[in-house]
């Protein structure tokens, strides 16, 4: 749980301290990166620890997890430019990689099937709850200490977590097989990490993109040809033929993607608009809000209305969501605002337990750690891919129109209004107005297709999680 807490208080206490942090910084440009690059690190991982958690142990790679973040934490804080606080965060993806995939792991391996939908939703409420606590918290730190203490709170936090952890939970592990699929993993890394970062450069350095696109094509070919020949695959291919698995992570791929693109640039929009820190953390504190109560109840709804009709209710209250923040504009008042975003958290929180429960129960004890990393794995990964494409195309509708906003320097003007100086000229409150509805209109697109995706989920997990041996 604490392990979790981390992890999910790192997302929320960013967000809500990223525009005190670029008015510092500067480089408003590079903003998506610090998003992006934890996300894409986090996403490349998992698969990797996950197996490892299956061999080795889930208490030993849930330490190096936590060390890792802790470490990147440390020196993102102690950051003095934006290049520097972007490798730092990548470092910490690494660890959040760990982190992610392993305390669910654990859950599910403790908990029998018939358990097992109340101990993931359990854990998804905690998550919620320290993302509740982040937007108020990153507020606090920023208005009374320094935005360097958002990242120096994991300290603490983590040492916490290794120390409980060592006390309470046995060792446990699950197939006796030590092969690792180094193949896969590496050339998995390279594949999906080049074309991200190629999303990432479209806009500022289409030509290096485009070799990146390239790069990441052939590492994806590479990884089909390592999988084919690897004995115990880290993410065998006879699964992307099995229905259970494409629907669920392909849910949870779309949904992510629209989920983390509001969590990134819904507070950059107010703070640009209205002003204040107080005014960034409110704007994230009701998506948290949704997401952490609904996963609690949703967790222990799964028995009686199966993953099936959560998952898709959710995903279409998302959309809802969504399709009214369309409307949103410079004078939308913010707790409008903050009713819309809260639903958004609702969908989220009711369909993120049972997708992952369905593929646990799925694939089975032996391969959880399988499971729940390539749940992760997918999620993380839809969070990147959203928060680098509408990032692109946020500050390349941004960018032209700042330019030629009369009333000052258009990215200066905005980034003394990030600092909390210095008042906003209309034309830059309309222009990211304008901007994010783009954002919004493409994520009402994604979350109905993931609705889609639900509504194929089998009907099978209900039925099957309540008749189980509690045993099994």
């Amino acid at each position: 749980m604490l392990g979790i807490f981390l992890a999910g208080i790192d997302g929320t206490i960013v967000s809500t301290a990223m525009p005190t942090v670029v008015g510092a910084l500067g480089s408003l440009e590079l903003y998506s990166w610090v998003f992006a690059i934890y996300m894409l690190f986090a996403a490349i991982t998992m698969p990797l620890f996950g197996r490892l958690a299956d061999i080795y142990g889930r208490k030993r790679l849930f330490y190096a997890g936590v060390g890792i973040f802790v470490l990147g934490s440390a020196l993102a804080g102690a950051s003095r430019s934006m290049p520097q606080l972007i490798a730092f965060r990548g470092l910490q993806g690494i660890g959040a990689g760990a982190m992610f995939a392993i305390p669910y792991t654990v859950l599910a391996v403790i908990y029998p099937p018939d358990e097992r939908g109340k101990a993931i939703g359990f854990g998804s409420a905690v998550w919620g709850i320290s993302s509740v606590i982040g937007p108020v918290l990153g507020y606090l730190i920023v208005a009374t200490l320094s935005w360097r203490w958002v990242f120096y709170l994991s300290v603490p936090v983590g040492i916490a977590a290794v120390a409980v952890t060592a006390y309470s939970l046995p060792e446990t592990t699950g197939d006796a097989d030590r092969y690792v699929d180094v193949a896969g993993a590496l050339t998995l890394s390279i594949g999906v990490g080049a074309i991200l970062v190629a999303l990432e450069l479209l806009e500022s350095s289409p030509v290096l993109a485009a070799g990146l696109v390239v790069l990441g094509l052939v590492g994806l070919a590479g990884f089909y040809l390592a999988e084919r020949r690897a004995r115990v695959p880290i993410l065998p291919l006879s699964l992307f033929g099995d229905t259970t698995f494409l629907v669920t992570n392909g849910a949870g791929f779309l949904t992510s993607f629209a989920i983390f693109a509001a969590l990134t640039y819904d507070p950059l929009f107010v703070q640009s608009v209205r002003g204040g820190a107080q005014n960034a953390a409110l704007i994230v504190f009701p998506i948290s809000i949704g997401w952490s109560g609904t996963s609690f109840v949703s967790g222990r709804l799964i028995n009686r209305f199966g993953e099936r009709r959560l998952a898709t209710g959710g995903a279409l209250c998302m959309a809802a969501s969504f399709a009214v923040a369309i409307l949103w504009s410079v004078d939308t008042p913010l707790w409008a605002m903050m009713v819309t975003v809260f639903f958004a958290g609702v969908g989220m929180g009711t369909l993120t337990p049972p997708l992952l429960v369905a593929i646990q129960n799925h694939l089975g004890t032996e391969r959880m750690g399988l499971a729940t990393s390539s749940q992760q794995f997918f999620r993380n990964l839809g969070g990147t891919i959203g928060v680098a494409v509408l990032g692109v195309v946020l500050n390349a509708s941004i960018r032209d129109r700042l330019a030629g906003v009369p009333e000052g320097s258009g990215i200066g003007d905005l980034q003394q209004r990030l600092l909390g100086s210095g008042e906003t000229p209309a034309g830059i409150a309309s222009i990211m107005s304008e901007g994010l509805t783009v954002v919004f209109a493409v994520s009402v697109v994604v979350c109905l297709v993931a609705a889609a995706a639900a509504v194929s989920l089998p009907a099978e997990s209900a039925e099957t999680t309540a008749t189980s041996p509690a045993d099994d």
